[in-house]
């Protein structure tokens, strides 16, 4: 049997084996020390999980990071945005039913997911209501409390909103009039009511796709007609599988950052009102560069190969004549006539200044 003189860990330690030792343990726990700082330092105590179906590289996602940079640098890095682009996620409805539930916290959404957490942003993307941007601008500006409280009511919180652009008709034929999207199978974004009415009132035969499918749809033919701003269309790589475009905005469409109410309560005022006025700073921006880059799409479309139609007068009557009429059964249905009157209302003010509406 051992003793414990035999035990070379258990003899005693002289003086300078202990300072030497001491030392050692010294500069290993700086290094730990350190090491964890700059964990701190690197990652947030508070991260936000955003989703959103952009893509990597998209304006959408850039303004994101540019608002989770300024975030980083404002609370020294204790609050920020982990992001998850691309719809790595899932789609819209998917990433709503993640945020009830607590696995994300806040998204950017650009198609339905908008308009199902309020509806009444449905009345302003109806056909042909906005003639420019300077319109668009004075109404959302006008509505800007509306549509905050509205989504407060439903338990959201708005941090901004993006631009999508005036939406074009994208085909694999010539679409002049209505006649011609009746010979053609047209995509219907799912589960939204606008084009659903308008295009069972127009005799069109649509097929409801979500937006990750959609090029798929165009690259086996379930579908010839989609509908997007020129940007968007090159983003999402539609304009690849179309061969003509049409030379009339149908409708404008937006975006929106949205976020859970019950999570943004918990943050500490400081921090909630700089993610507040952050986000809002970069959501603007970011309409701006969105407008840029759709007018530039437009030209690039053609240089692309795509053929430019312009419909004729008469058809665009038609057009405008198929929105009247389905607006009546729109109204009071897909969004309030509250917000319908609303928007009216600011129009007729822009539009007529000094006249009763």
């Amino acid at each position: 049997m051992r003793s414990f003189r035999q035990t070379k860990d258990l003899r005693p330690v002289r003086p300078k084996q202990a300072s030497r030792r001491n030392a050692v343990a010294i500069r290993f726990l700086t290094a730990v020390t350190l090491v964890a700082c700059s964990s701190i330092a690197a990652f947030p105590v508070q991260e936000i999980k955003v989703a959103t179906l952009a893509p990597e590289g998209s304006p959408w996602v850039d303004a994101l990071r540019a608002i989770d940079a300024d975030l980083r640098e404002a609370t020294a890095s204790t609050l920020g945005l982990r992001i998850y682009p691309g719809g790595v996620q899932g789609e819209e409805e998917v990433i709503i039913r993640k945020m009830r539930v607590g696995q994300l916290h806040a998204a950017g959404f650009g198609g339905t997911g908008v308009s199902k957490l309020f509806p009444d942003v449905l009345a302003l993307e109806t056909p042909f209501l906005f003639s420019n941007y300077d319109e668009i601008d004075y109404v959302l500006e006008q509505m800007r409390d509306y549509y905050t409280a509205g989504y407060a009511d439903n338990g959201y919180v708005l941090l901004g909103w993006v631009d999508v652009g005036f939406i074009h008709l994208l085909s694999k034929g010539p679409i002049a009039g209505i006649d011609d999207l009746k010979e053609l199978k047209v995509w219907r974004l799912q589960d939204e009511p606008i084009t659903g009415v308008l295009f069972k009132k127009a005799g069109v035969t649509s097929v409801p796709l979500s937006i990750p499918d959609v090029l798929l749809g165009l690259q086996t033919n379930l579908v010839e007609v989609v509908y997007a701003s020129p940007a968007a269309a090159i983003i999402l790589q539609w304009f690849t599988k179309v061969t003509h475009f049409t030379d009339l905005p149908i409708n404008y469409a937006l975006g929106a950052f949205l976020m859970d109410k019950r999570v943004f309560d918990q943050l500490p005022p400081e921090q909630a009102e700089l993610l507040r006025s952050i986000s809002w700073k970069h959501m603007r921006q970011e309409v701006a560069h969105n407008r840029e880059q759709n007018a530039e799409a437009l030209e690039i479309l053609e240089l692309q190969g795509l053929t430019r139609v312009v419909p004729p007068e008469a058809e665009i009557r038609r057009f405008r004549a198929l929105v009247d009429e389905s607006m009546l059964e729109l109204t009071g249905n897909a969004f309030s006539r509250e917000s319908a009157d609303l928007v009216q209302k600011h129009l007729h003010a822009l539009r007529h200044p000094g006249e009763k509406p």
